[in-house]
């Protein structure tokens, strides 16, 4: 038979139990003049496009949208050779390769 023992620890109970044995809290920070008010300066307004707004206007070139795929209807489409950044990139005749 394992006979384990737990050793008292009275400073467990002491940490669970700030309220009887944490000193009063103290004065706190004082703020500087330069934290006063807004610290991080004026906010600039945003000149970028939303996800949503930047695909509408797109049209990316040599990408085809198929739509919603599957039970999870996540975007599904395809590429043609004009939508690659090689030298001198090529299509097969008829086919476009899935992406």
């Amino acid at each position: 038979m394992d006979e384990t023992r737990q050793q008292d620890n009275p400073s467990a109970h002491r940490s669970f139990h700030a309220e009887e044995y944490a000193p009063a809290k103290g004065p706190g920070r004082t703020v500087s003049k330069e934290e006063a008010g807004n610290p991080h300066g004026r906010p600039s307004k945003s000149t970028g496009k939303r996800g949503e707004e930047q695909k509408k206007g797109s049209g990316d070139q040599g990408m085809h949208d198929l739509g919603p795929k599957g039970r999870s209807g996540r975007p599904s489409g395809t590429k043609d050779a004009s939508a690659t950044t090689g030298v001198a990139p090529q299509d097969p005749p008829g086919t476009r390769s899935g992406g």
